[in-house]
């Protein structure tokens, strides 16, 4: 099976929406967890607490982002099916989903809530922007991998 890469399917608008997601969360995380404490429960909880449940959270987000970017080092559009991508289509935004999710869990902001599933339904679409656009440029190739590795839950 060759290596392939799936660049060429990047969703329209896909860093307008990544950047506006980043922006809302952070405003609204950082405005309710540290400045004006309206529903974080970070300080109901011990600390110790969040930082042990996010931490890890974060790292396995950061190592899925990271070494997801296999896709950027071949010239030509192909379908990448080896490393992270062998397990889940969408590595890299599953990393960002948990980095996401590990710094709500370190704060328990309720508030927060609100951006962080603006941040799945945003991210949903943008995979599926780029699964149509991939399954257009290469057919039954993509489709075929569609149904060999998951979306979201590496198996």
């Amino acid at each position: 099976m060759t290596h392939k890469h799936h660049t060429a399917g990047e969703a329209p608008h896909n860093h307008t929406i990544q950047y506006g997601l980043l922006v809302g969360f952070l405003i609204i995380w950082i405005l309710d967890s540290f400045i004006l404490r309206i529903t974080a429960y970070v300080y109901i909880m011990p600390f110790f607490f969040n930082i042990f449940l996010g931490i890890p959270i974060i790292i396995a987000g950061i190592y899925l982002a990271s070494r997801s970017h296999i896709v950027f080092e071949t010239p030509e559009p192909q379908i990448v099916d080896t490393g992270l991508y062998s397990r889940v289509r969408h590595p890299m935004y599953l990393g960002s989903i948990l980095l996401y999710v590990g710094f709500w869990v370190t704060t328990l902001s309720l508030l927060t809530l609100i951006p962080l599933i603006a941040v799945l339904i945003g991210y949903n679409y943008l995979a599926n922007a780029e699964e149509r656009i991939l399954t257009e440029q290469f057919g039954d190739e993509y489709l075929e991998y569609k149904k060999r590795v998951s979306k979201w839950i590496p198996l």
